[in-house]
Parts: structure tokens; sequence; C-alpha cells
């Protein structure tokens, strides 16, 4: 059977082609490292994806998780896979060697989660986030923090969750009530409750280290006077041992759409009077330290966003391929062929496909800039990945995880009936896709941040640069003839990208603050379709080079590459120009009669 996960080649295509991040290895935190020791680790990632997570996948989401009397159980097989991932070190692959990692390049951690979400999303799930709360310990504990839970959440012995949200507290993070009352021995005893708390209850790890967003008492209302504190469900002795249960209750889990085998969980802290927790970070600096958690959560959410739909697609392409009904049309047979050879699926295919690799390209690039943040010793030259990873973060969050589930979406229409029957999988992707658009900030969350943050940042210097980068990509493409009037079209929706910012921009500082925000959706669309056509033209560029050397087998792979950038550019990115035609038509019948609109 074809693999249905990820397409493994365009995985090293963009890696190795586009990419390049082997000349990562010049640098001194990835000299150890190669192309071979590389392709080591994609083979493995694979194999555990293929042969463990990816059985467990089905039979999690109809198990799913199971509550009793403050415990969960999460599904049974999901425990094999649990170990075996953590035996092989997957969760601290991108960390120093200090700390039990192998400091590998966090671009490819990505491609090798990628297979494990796109195998079984819940189980991932469970990895993810214990490891930003290790890294956000690593970030910001005291050196004795460190020596405690440092060792034991890399190495998957211990869980960890990140909790801010509560019943009146979602987006709104400012309205925390959840309250720490400093004791004589510098702890804080923590009195409080939280909700949509993932993992926040299971019986895969020995501990679960919980890091929790909260008001010291008497400290200022609003994000200002938040502080973040570490609160473990057992107590870890200074010799690592563990020892009483801390006062953290799960009070119920919720029942999903998706996601079914990962626990999202009703926390209290302090029923009793005796959830003991401990200062992260400096106090009232607690939405900093939270956010070196979340920022790494966005950017692994737009994976999942990506795993889901690449792995959709692929059910959806295998189907098609084998899938008899009706005749070709033109044709005076009446034999019945493979539907993908029928003009609507075919073309529903290449938009999967496009948007997959497009998606993939967006993703593995961010976090390749985040690498060459670590691999850059020029302070300057840091500074500029990094405004490249600000202002794409939200992009790829949102984008990745809203046309992720348009993808599964299609996938469905591609099977039809079946696809609405769960033993053909591709429903329960979009299920489990689904939340990846709301939790970790809703995209339209991301949405405001781009544009009320992110492209105004340092005078617009972090904007700019991503501008310059795609505007040298269409002139190299230029040179190529067959790729001319493409890079044109790219070029043509960069300007529009430029000029719609400057409007809203203009009309953000005239006092039109209400219409400008409830365009940001649609900004964040345009700009995410000019970002992806950028990059499918520079993997068509990269593709051309490469076919007249390329051995047989490959010179397929570059032309479909070369094709499906075209037919992206072609016929998905001039859309751009009637979303920001509406934006500049600035209708207001929307907003004009405020909630009255509303009448019912």
């Amino acid at each position: 059977m074809s693999n249905t996960l990820v397409d493994e080649r365009d995985v090293r295509f963009v890696l190795y082609e586009q990419l390049k991040i082997e000349t990562l290895c010049q640098a001194e935190k990835f000299r150890d490292h190669s192309k071979e020791t590389f392709d080591m680790i994609l083979d493995a990632g694979g194999k555990l994806a293929h042969n463990d997570f990816a059985p467990a996948n089905a039979s999690g989401d109809d198990i799913g998780c199971e509550w009793i009397d403050g415990h969960v159980k999460a599904p049974q097989p999901f425990h094999a896979p649990y170990r075996k991932y953590c035996e092989g070190g997957w969760l601290s692959l991108p960390e120093a060697y200090d700390i039990g990692g192998q400091s590998a390049p966090v671009s490819l951690n990505f491609a090798c989660h990628e297979m494990f979400f796109a195998a079984c999303h819940s189980l991932a799930g469970y990895m993810g986030l214990t490891h930003s709360a290790a890294k956000v310990i690593e970030l910001y504990g005291t050196e004795e923090q460190k020596q405690r839970y440092l060792e034991p959440l890399y190495q998957g012995k211990y869980g960890g969750t990140m909790n801010l949200t509560e019943t009146q507290a979602g987006s709104d993070v400012g309205a925390v009530r959840t309250k720490a009352i400093k004791n004589p021995d510098g702890t804080y005893s923590i009195v409080g409750g939280k909700i949509f708390i993932s993992a926040g209850e299971q019986d895969l790890t020995e501990n679960i280290i919980h890091i929790v967003l909260a008001r010291i008492e008497g400290d200022p209302p609003g994000t200002r006077g938040l502080s973040c504190f570490i609160v473990p469900k057992l107590s870890v002795n200074t010799d690592g041992t563990l020892g009483k249960r801390n006062d953290v209750i799960c009070a119920g889990i919720e029942h999903k759409m998706g996601m079914k085998g990962s626990a999202t969980c009703v926390l209290n802290f302090g029923e009793n009077g005796k959830c003991v927790g401990e200062l992260l970070g400096p106090a009232q600096k607690g939405i900093i330290v939270m956010f070196a958690m979340m920022n790494e959560q966005r950017a692994l959410v737009g994976l999942q966003g990506l795993a889901q739909a690449s792995t959709a697609y692929l059910h959806a392409l295998s189907f098609a391929r084998e899938r008899l009904q009706g005749a070709m049309l033109g044709s005076k047979g009446l034999e019945q062929v493979p539907i993908i050879r029928h003009p609507g699926v075919h073309r529903d295919l290449l938009w999967m496909k496009a948007f997959t690799e497009g998606m993939r390209a967006l993703v593995l690039y961010v976090v390749y800039c985040m690498d060459m943040v670590e691999a850059s010793s020029d302070s300057e030259e840091q500074k500029q990945w990094q405004f490249l990873v600000e202002i794409l973060t939200p992009v790829c969050k949102a984008y990745c995880t809203d046309r992720g589930f348009e993808v599964c979406i299609r996938s469905i229409q591609v099977l039809g009936g079946y696809g609405y029957c769960r033993e053909y999988k591709v429903e329960q992707f979009a299920r489990d896709c689904k939340v990846t658009s709301i939790y970790e900030g809703t995209n339209a969350i991301q949405a405001m941040d781009l544009f009320g943050r992110k492209i105004r940042m340092s005078k617009g210097a972090a904007f700019d640069l991503a501008v310059k980068k795609m505007k040298e990509q269409a002139e190299k493409a230029q040179n190529i003839e067959e790729l001319k009037p493409y890079a044109l079209k790219v070029n043509t929706s960069i300007a529009v990208l430029q000029n719609i910012t400057g409007e809203l921009l203009d009309r953000l500082s005239n006092g039109e603050a209400f219409a400008v925000f409830s365009w940001a959706t649609s900004y964040l669309e345009i700009f995410g379709d000019v970002v992806l056509g950028w990059l499918l033209l520079w993997q068509a560029r990269v593709a051309c080079e490469s076919k007249s050397a390329s051995i047989d087998t490959d010179e397929e792979f570059y032309l479909s590459k070369i094709n499906t950038a075209k037919f992206y550019i072609g016929t998905v990115l001039p859309l751009v120009a009637g979303k920001t035609a509406a934006i500049k038509q600035n209708e207001s019948s929307f907003y004009g009669m405020g909630g009255a609109i509303f009448c019912q």
C-alpha cells in the first residue's frame, strides 16, 4: 500500500533542495550532523509513525479517554508507542547534549513530527506540550528547578501542560482570576480553576508538570499583573524522587468533536487549600514567560493542520486512483474509469496537493528561520531571521490550520459517501483538524496579532523584510523563460499585498479601527495566499534547475513540482485581487447598525 501519511520525497525536497538545511551543519550548534544523519533520523521517524503511531489512531479515537474519580486513562493503544517514542529520544531531539538532546535542527524535528501528527494526532499532542513545558523551564527556571524538572520532562517520564484558559478568560488572558498567595518558605499557594487543559490528567507518565498563569495577591489587574508558576501533580524532591500528591484535581474531561484520545481537562487548584506552586521567571512577567511556550506551540499547531491535510490528501489520492465510476467525458464507451480521471476530482486533488505542499514549505521555512537564529553568529543577522519568525508565525498557525481543515473537507468530498463513513478515516482527520484553528490562540487572534502588531513591529521592518525575501525569489524565477509569466504574477500579488497593507494602516490611523480589524482575518488570508505563491514559485525554480540534471525517476517529480506551482499561481493566486477589492470597497452596512443588525 502507498504511503498515506506524508509525501516523504516532498519533505526531503523542501529540506535539502529548497532550504538546503545541510548547510546548517557548518554552524557550531549543528556541527556533529550531516545529510546522512538527517536521513537516518527521517527514516527512523517514518518507521515509528507508520509502524507504531498509525495503528493506534482509529482505536484511540474509538476508545477515547476515560475519567474516573479525578483520574484519566488515555487509550490503551497509546501506551506502547508513547514509550517507544520516549525511548528513541524524540522529545529532546533538537535540544542540547547536556540535557539529553541530539542538537538537531528544529526544521528536522518538525519534519519528523509531521509524520507523527499525521499518523496519530491525539497521541502526538501529548508530546508537544511536554516539550514546551520543558523549554520554558529551561529558559526561565532557576538552576534548582532545572535540576528537578528538565531531564524527566525531556525524557517523557513527566508530562507537561499549559494552563491559561478559565471560564471568563479565554482569548482575554488578562481576565485570569487564579491567584497565588506567597508562603513563608517562598512557595505559593495556588487557588483557582482552569479549563480546556490538554493532557491535564493522564496515565502515560509518572508525573505531570503544570505551567500555570496566576496573579499574586495584591498585584495589578490585566496581563501586566500575571505571573507564571510550576505546579507539579506530585511534588519532586531534590534527589529526584516523587513526593506527595499536590492539591490539583481533575474535575472532568470534555467530550469533543475530535482528538478523542487526547484528554482535555477541567483542573481545580487548591480546593483543599494545599496546592503548592513555584514562581517561574520574574513576578508580573508571566505573560512573557508563557509566550515562550505559546510561540513554539503556534508553529507546532500550524504543523498539525498541515499533517492532517497531508494524510487526508494522500488518502483521497489513493482512493481516487482505485475507485471506478462513470465513463470518461467524450468517450463513446461505457467502461468505468478511476475517478481521478474525471475533471472535477482531478482539479480537487490538484488543489489539495498545491496547498499541502505550499503549507509544508511554509511551516518548515518558519522553523528553518528559527534554526538560522541559532546558527548565526552575527547579531544583526539573527535579528533579521527573528523578524521572519515573528511575522510568519501567525500566518503559519492560522493559514495552515484553516486551509488544512479545507483540505480534509475536500478529501471527504472526493470519497463521496464513503468519506462520510468512519471506516474510511478521512472524516476523523477533519474532526481532529478542526480544533487547530481554535486552540493556542484562535485564528482571529492570530489575524489581529499579524495586523495589529507584527506588520508594524520595528516600524514595519519585519514586513519589509518578508516582502524583500519574496521579491528576491520572484526575480530569480524571471530568469527562467518557462517561469517568467508566473514570476510576474507573484510579483503582482506581492504589490497588491503591499498596497492593501498601506491602505489599511492609513485607515487605522484615521480612526477606523473597528472597520479595519473586521478585515483582519481576510488580510491574513491574503498574506497567506501570497506567501504560498512565493514558496511554490521558489520550488518551481529549484525544480527547473534540477530537472535537467535529474535521473529518470526524479524528472517526473520535478515536473510535478513545476506544474503544481503553475496551477496555484495561475488559478488560486488571482483570487487575491478579488479579496483585496472587497476590502477596498469598504462596505460598511455590516457594522453600521451595530448589534441591532441581528434583529432576532
